[in-house]
């Protein structure tokens, strides 16, 4: 049996067609046979056209229709010609493309929201634990790529942004879903997606931008754009070049300390209270960047404190040298200790405690609206206040090294996966990456 489904790339109304040798017989109560249909239906829904030419009029209709929404309701803040032909020099390829746009899209439009459920089996079948937005809050907005003009426009991609009350008087911009459709990717639609509400971030003002569970490609993506971002700001840069100075002179035995209670990057072995070249330890904040860059950067860029921190060991990464091995095997060692003291550290917070929810009222529907309150707990000698550092036990020096181990090689592909996309971007961008060059830069 084959099973084909269209679904068209406007309305995204769905039709299937079956094809089959032969029917089989019914299996009883123990193996009974699929009602194919029915599953479908499961999926995608009231989009789901079983009749073919009906499936066909109703795409016609919906084309015109999603056209005039996009027209009425739809705002483009952002438009871009897709190249053509493979010779970068020819000026024509951006000229003579396909219109790009991304259009900003208020769900609060029942247009729009009957639109939208037609996407939510897209949601489920690509984007991995998405779930639907409860599209009658109207904090929710859309922002959709498309691809040519008038009749002959395609959606290539969506991402949802919902728009949350930070006190006192600030909007906190969180992107729930976000997805570039298979036969589109590759293309940068993501990548312009991202770009567009980061400046309608900094446009609004807004405190700062946060990703609801974002996939791995996604974070990598999200990595390379802020890295970027931070590589051409002058705090950022000023500060990576001490940090930088300050790695040399430990890996060259002038003064700083790495300290590494956990695994020997040698021998891969563990070691307690391991200290190099001075009993005082002053290196540990070499990976975590001043609390004034971390601001200032979340005012320029939105980019959120954690985010500014986790790009921080990118930045860092990018000035090493292989020929620098002592530098290497230095950042190698302070990632280690930071790793392990966020894994075994006994100081870790409570996880998931201190957050109380308290629903408040709203004009449109009580239930749809909450407020996160954290406050300090006591410590206790029971069992309530689970640890990060309990997940393991911190006596089981195997497991210890296996997960210690596993979590060096994770971060580590990670970081050389974002050097690479980045060191590559900057070059064809005529940015530099090396702190020497940065600082003459700057």
């Amino acid at each position: 049996m084959q099973v084909e489904v269209f679904i068209h790339t406007v309305s995204f109304y769905t039709h299937y067609h079956l094809t089959f040798d032969s029917i089989a017989k019914d299996g009883g109560a123990r193996n009974p046979k699929t009602n194919l249909r029915a599953k479908l239906k499961e999926i995608f829904g009231e989009s789901l056209i079983d009749n073919r030419d009906a499936f066909i009029e109703k795409i016609k209709q919906s084309t015109d229709s999603f056209v005039q929404v996009i027209k009425e309701e739809g705002t483009a803040v952002d438009s871009w010609r897709a190249p053509t032909g493979r010779n970068p020099s020819d000026v024509s390829r951006m000229a003579n493309g396909k219109l790009r746009q991304v259009v900003r899209l208020e769900l609060t439009d029942p247009r729009v929201r009957k639109w939208y459920t037609c996407l939510t089996p897209l949601i489920h079948l690509f984007v991995e634990g998405g779930q639907p937005i409860e599209s009658d809050d109207p904090r929710w907005e859309m922002y959709v790529t498309l691809e040519g003009e008038g009749p002959d426009i395609i959606v290539t991609g969506f991402c949802t942004v919902y728009r949350f009350f930070r006190y006192p008087d600030s909007t906190r911009l969180r992107i729930a879903q976000i997805l570039v459709l298979p036969p589109y990717q590759g293309q940068g639609y993501g990548h312009r997606l991202l770009e567009t509400i980061n400046r309608i971030a900094v446009e609004r003002d807004c405190y700062d931008i946060t990703f609801e569970d974002p996939s791995d490609s996604l974070q990598e993506l999200r990595d390379c754009m802020d890295v970027q971002r931070l590589l051409q700001f002058p705090p950022a840069v000023s500060a990576l070049s001490l940090s930088i100075a300050r790695l040399r002179r430990m890996a060259g035995g002038g003064g700083e300390t790495a300290t590494t209670s956990g695994l020997d990057p040698k021998s891969n072995t563990f070691t307690k209270g391991k200290k190099r070249n001075s009993d005082v330890d002053t290196d540990d904040n070499i990976l975590v960047p001043p609390a004034s860059v971390v601001e200032e950067a979340r005012k320029a860029f939105k980019i959120t404190k954690v985010q500014v921190k986790r790009c921080w060991e990118s930045l860092l990464f990018l000035q090493l040298a292989s020929s620098e091995t002592g530098v290497v095997e230095s950042f190698r060692e302070l990632l280690i200790k930071r790793l392990h003291a966020g894994i075994f550290s006994n100081k870790d917070e409570a996880v998931g405690h201190g957050k109380h929810i308290i629903d408040t009222k709203n004009d449109y529907n009580i239930n749809k609206t909450f407020m996160m309150m954290r406050t300090p707990q006591k410590e206790t000698n029971g069992h309530d206040s689970k640890k990060i550092g309990d997940v393991l036990d911190a006596s089981d020096e195997e497991k210890k090294l296996q997960a210690l181990q596993e979590l060096l090689e994770e971060r580590e592909n990670e970081l050389q996966a974002v050097a690479n996309k980045v060191s590559a971007r900057c070059k064809k961008l005529g940015i530099a990456v090396k702190v020497k060059d940065l600082v003459n830069q700057a």
